[in-house]
C-alpha cells in the first residue's frame, strides 16, 4: 500500500517534467522583430524591410531541435523608403503583390551545431514557387522581460542569401544589365514572448 502511495507522486513528477520539457507556443513580438534585406544596385546597396508579417512559433529552449516555425509575410508591405521603387517592387515584374499577396517560410528541421548555433532548414515560398533552403540560426537565449518579469523573452537571428531569380522575382533583365544583383541578403531578427 505504501509503495502504491509513493508511486503516485513519482508518476505525477514525471508527467509534470515531461509537460515542462515539451515545446511550447510562443508569440512573435512584432514590435521588436524584423525581416530585412540588402540588394546590390550597380555599386550601392539598397536596404529595406517588410512591415507586415506574422509567425507561428513552437519553441523548446532546452532542445531546439524540437522547435518549429512558420512565417507569413505580406509582400505589399515591402519598403525601401522610396515610393517609386517600392511601387516597382510590388509590381507584376517583381513580387507581383496583387497576385501573390504573401510569401512564407515553414521550417522542417533544426539541427544543433554547437553552443547557441543551429542550422534551420525549411520551405521558402515566393510568388507561388517553393524552394528548400537552409540557414544558420543563432539562439540568443531566454530571459525575463524587464518590464514584465512574469513573461519570458527568447531571441533569434538568422542571415542567409537567396537568388531572387529562382523565385521569378524579375526575369534577369536588370541582372544582365548590371543594374540589380540576383542575390539578396536576408536578415531576420526576432523576439518571442511566453
Amino acid at each position: 500500500m505504501k509503495t502504491r502511495h509513493l508511486a503516485i507522486p513519482i508518476l505525477l513528477l514525471f508527467i509534470t517534467a515531461a509537460a515542462q520539457a515539451a515545446p511550447a507556443t510562443w508569440k512573435l513580438d512584432t514590435a521588436h522583430s524584423g525581416i530585412y534585406f540588402d540588394s546590390r544596385h550597380i555599386f550601392s546597396t539598397v536596404r529595406g524591410h517588410f512591415e507586415d508579417f506574422s509567425a507561428t512559433l513552437t519553441i523548446d529552449p532546452d532542445a531546439m531541435e524540437n522547435s518549429q516555425c512558420r512565417f507569413t509575410v505580406k509582400t505589399k508591405s515591402i519598403t525601401t523608403f522610396n515610393r517609386k521603387r517600392d511601387t516597382h517592387l510590388r509590381s507584376a515584374e517583381l513580387f507581383d503583390a496583387g497576385k501573390h499577396p504573401t510569401m512564407t517560410f515553414e521550417s522542417t528541421r533544426v539541427t544543433p551545431k554547437g553552443g547557441n548555433r543551429y542550422l534551420i532548414e525549411g520551405d521558402l515560398t515566393i510568388r507561388g514557387i517553393t524552394k528548400k533552403i537552409s540557414a544558420p540560426l543563432i539562439f540568443h537565449g531566454v530571459k525575463p522581460n524587464p518590464f514584465k518579469p512574469s513573461q519570458q523573452v527568447a531571441g533569434f537571428t538568422t542571415q542567409f542569401t537567396v537568388n531572387r531569380l529562382d523565385f521569378k522575382v524579375g526575369d534577369g533583365t536588370f541582372f544582365n544589365m548590371g543594374v540589380m544583383d540576383k542575390e539578396v541578403d536576408i536578415t531576420i531578427s526576432i523576439e518571442a514572448l511566453k
